[in-house]
């Protein structure tokens, strides 16, 4: 009986002591003590109950929210415009507007935009499709058509209406040429359309007959040497080049070679017209031009002189004079 009793309180012992924790040895000779963790401290830690009416409260906010969302969203696409009408199909709300409107869209090839700024019972002289002749015309003088200007003279009161002088000015390059429009407007319930229009008295839409405006020499050198020197697109540039029969010196491909050589030496560069200066030339058709261009690099700069002549409407000369090239 007392062997039975002392094995009990030694298995007892044993038990109490391995709920304390065990001991482990390293493989250094190190002892090391491994306690159990205690589960009941996780509660400590746990998630705080959930108040579920919060939860449902919160996600029908969201309900309605998206549901705003998806109602006011098309409002929003459409610009303002409830009925999501583009703008330029809207109707004229001043006589020059619905003037201008209908001579804009005839010169930029909107033939039906022009149509709709017509009354509707208008039978005009210069119709849409007339005035696209009139702009194919220009285009084919001046070798394209870049960009067009219109402006609309002071309105002068006439028999059912109003009219204006329409002036529209076809741009290419350093080219211009302007073409006047008569146009008639009358006002309907607060709306404003076109009821004629037609060329000035005496005036026919001929390009071919028109004396071409004045060029600017010094304006076109700038273009090419701006093109090169500034935006590196000698593609641009060479558009300023007269014919290769009557042009000398260095192309504008060549002068980019130039600057992109300079660059692999230096590192990034930014080029600028520093200077603009009139100089003789050996022909009496040329007008000419030194410029002077700055070449920044990462630690130097340079600048170099170089004489472009304009003969007409084109660039006949390009010259370097200190020696980029």
């Amino acid at each position: 009986m007392g062997r039975l009793f002392r094995r009990v309180v030694r298995t007892a012992r044993r038990t109490r002591r391995a709920s304390r924790g065990s001991t482990v040895r390293s493989a250094d000779g190190r002892q090391y003590r491994v306690v159990a963790v205690n589960e009941t401290e996780d509660t400590e830690f746990a998630d705080p109950p959930r108040k579920w009416g919060r939860v449902g409260l919160m996600a029908g906010a969201w309900a309605i929210a998206l549901s705003l969302g998806a109602w006011v969203a098309p409002g929003f696409a459409a610009s303002g415009n409830p009925d999501n009408v583009d703008p330029r199909d809207e109707p004229a709300t001043d006589a020059s507007g619905a003037a201008l409107r209908y001579i804009r869209y005839g010169s930029n090839e909107d033939i039906d935009r022009a149509d709709a700024a017509l009354c509707q019972d208008a039978s005009p002289e210069l119709t849409p499709a007339e005035i696209d002749g009139i702009r194919q015309a220009f285009d084919e003088e001046l070798g394209g058509i870049t960009r067009t200007d219109f402006d609309a003279g002071e309105p002068s009161p006439v028999a059912g209406g109003t009219q204006f002088t329409i002036t529209a000015a076809y741009i290419y390059q350093a080219q211009q040429q302007y073409q006047d429009f008569v146009v008639t407007v009358v006002e309907a319930d607060g709306t404003y359309c076109v009821s004629d229009a037609a060329l000035p008295e005496g005036d026919e839409p001929d390009a071919g007959d028109r004396t071409e405006e004045p060029v600017d020499p010094k304006a076109i050198a700038r273009d090419l040497m701006q093109a090169v020197v500034l935006d590196r697109d000698p593609a641009a540039a060479a558009e300023f080049q007269c014919p290769p029969e009557s042009y000398i010196g260095i192309t504008p491909e060549a002068l980019d070679a130039a600057i992109t050589e300079w660059a692999s030496a230096n590192g990034p560069t930014e080029g600028a017209i520093d200077t603009i200066n009139p100089t003789e030339s050996s022909e009496s058709s040329v007008t000419a031009f030194d410029f002077k261009i700055t070449l920044k690099g990462e630690l130097i700069r340079e600048s170099f002189i170089f004489t472009v002549g304009v003969q007409g409407n084109c660039v006949a000369l390009l010259e370097d004079v200190d020696g980029l090239i």
